[in-house]
């Protein structure tokens, strides 16, 4: 086992980097202070893998954990890892390894008969090519330092239902990923070689921006990267798929005022028309049709989904989408304002029996629900009632009232040319009304709303679990809240 200058030092994730972005890779390794602040959504996605990771490790119970004291002390778990080897260790939590300057940090690293069998945990459902490549790296560096028999992804089974104690065994999943690691060996080889390059040449590469910078995920020095674009980078229009902007782009097209008429079609053509005259699409016939079906009382629907990857109710699925709130805005007619309700599970327990009651209590008084892209409501509606199959008369009765208002947007009968081909309720409402309702709350996507739910589910203070109650509610309602107001301004707009 080698020891490098950490100038030098490859870990997985900048490897990764490189792969992705030389220019990317060198700002990580010289400027990592240009990066771009951590969005709270991406620390929780950490936080649950490492907790998941933990857990993982009682598949093979015993080990002994080296995760280094300090980020800076690498060499310190690579030393005593080398040790607890020598010694016959037969499980290690962080296994640290380096070979051809890359340090790895293994999940789990098992001794049986004298091989030893390498295990990589995933908090996914699935399999990805980053994790392949991931492995691919690790099983470069382990298979040079010790006799490695194979190596595998563990992730969460979706088939696995919760009893009355988990079960570890059966909660994840293990899949050998050797031979897809063996084949790509030489393209692990040739980019830890062009990373080097780029390190000892001490020049920022000159890399154009383009697809490569949101794929497999967005680079955290965006910001950096594209401070100078113009606004109307087509990259930053979110009605064109980054695949056919990256051609558009190579063809010299770099903002959308340059793309040429006889280029567009569809949908794309007349949002990118919209865009460049400055003009809202407002499709009074199809608009009028939409609000002709809709009957008074009416209400806004919008319901927030607790999806643990660790299964917490008996019944329940890794990643279930289960709804823990919701909010709803009635309406009785054009001349009234709406009345707020809401529905949050306070109570550690499965929300849906409770949620179901004051649903359908609530819907029982109005004709029409109006919800912004049904797919999710019915989705977990659907989920709560295989739970509770004796609500199914009334859901489907319920679910028979929801009229989807994205389909509004989405088919472009009404369309704001500052949205920039974005679908989301949040851009829609802040192009159109010239500001968010949304920036000066604590919680401001329903992503994070999730993992504050599990925060509030663990919170041992009961101040601070009013506050994050306080939180969730309020970014619920601001969600019917908004689609309130759309309903008006566009209804205004076409009488």
């Amino acid at each position: 086992m080698s020891f490098v200058s950490e100038k030098h030092l490859l870990s997985k994730t900048s490897f990764l980097k490189s792969v992705q972005c030389s220019k990317a890779f060198f700002l990580y390794k010289n400027h990592y202070q240009l990066k771009d602040p951590l969005p709270k959504e991406k620390q929780a996605v950490f936080n649950r893998g490492y907790q998941v990771g933990v857990l993982a490790q009682n598949l093979f119970p015993g080990g002994v954990d080296v995760s280094p004291t300090h980020v800076a002390k690498f060499n310190d778990s690579v030393k005593k890892t080398k040790e607890l080897i020598e010694q016959g260790q037969k499980v290690i939590y962080e296994a640290a390894f380096v070979h051809d300057g890359v340090l790895i940090a293994l999940d789990i690293l098992v001794n049986e008969g004298g091989k030893w069998y390498a295990y990589e945990v995933k908090s996914s459902l699935k399999i990805s090519a980053a994790y392949v490549m991931d492995a691919a790296l690790q099983y470069y560096v382990l298979s040079n330092n010790i006799n490695l028999e194979d190596i595998y992804l563990v992730t969460m089974n979706d088939k696995y239902i919760l009893q009355d104690s988990l079960d570890v065994q059966a909660l994840f999943r293990i899949k050998s990923v050797k031979e897809d690691a063996e084949k790509n060996v030489d393209f692990i080889k040739y980019h830890i070689q062009q990373a080097k390059n780029t390190i000892d040449k001490d020049v920022l590469p000159k890399v154009e921006i383009g697809e490569k910078c949101f794929a497999p995920y967005q680079c955290d020095f965006y910001g950096t990267c594209w401070k100078h674009e113009p606004t109307n980078n087509i990259f930053e229009f979110s009605g064109i798929s980054k695949k056919q902007a990256q051609v558009w782009f190579e063809k010299g097209f770099k903002t959308v005022y340059y793309i040429p008429e006889e280029e567009l079609t569809g949908k794309t053509k007349l949002m990118v028309q919209s865009y460049k005259n400055h003009s809202e699409i407002i499709d009074k016939p199809a608009l009028q049709k939409f609000y002709a079906k809709i009957k008074y009382p009416l209400a806004f629907f919008d319901a927030e989904m607790y999806a643990p990857a660790v299964p917490q109710y008996k019944g329940t699925t890794p990643f279930e989408a289960m709804p823990f709130l919701f909010s709803w805005h009635s309406l009785a007619n054009d001349n009234e304002q709406p009345v707020h309700d809401y529905f949050f599970q306070e109570e550690n327990s499965y929300a849906g029996k409770a949620l179901l009651d004051k649903l359908i209590v609530q819907a029982d008084k109005v004709n029409n629900i109006l919800v912004f892209d049904t797919a999710q409501e019915l989705k977990a509606l659907s989920a709560v009632v295989k739970h509770f199959p004796e609500y199914k008369k009334q859901i489907d009765a319920l679910k028979n009232k929801f009229i989807d208002f994205s389909d509004v947007f989405t088919n472009l009968w009404y369309y704001h040319p500052l949205t920039k081909g974005s679908m989301s309720l949040k851009k829609i409402y802040e192009s159109v009304f010239g500001k968010s309702i949304f920036d000066d709350l604590p919680i401001k996507s329903g992503l994070l709303a999730s993992y504050k739910y599990d925060d509030y589910l663990k919170e041992p203070d009961l101040f601070a679990k009013q506050e994050l109650k306080t939180n969730l509610v309020e970014y619920c309602k601001t969600d019917t809240q908004a689609m309130y107001d759309l309903f008006v301004y566009i209804k205004v707009a076409i009488l």
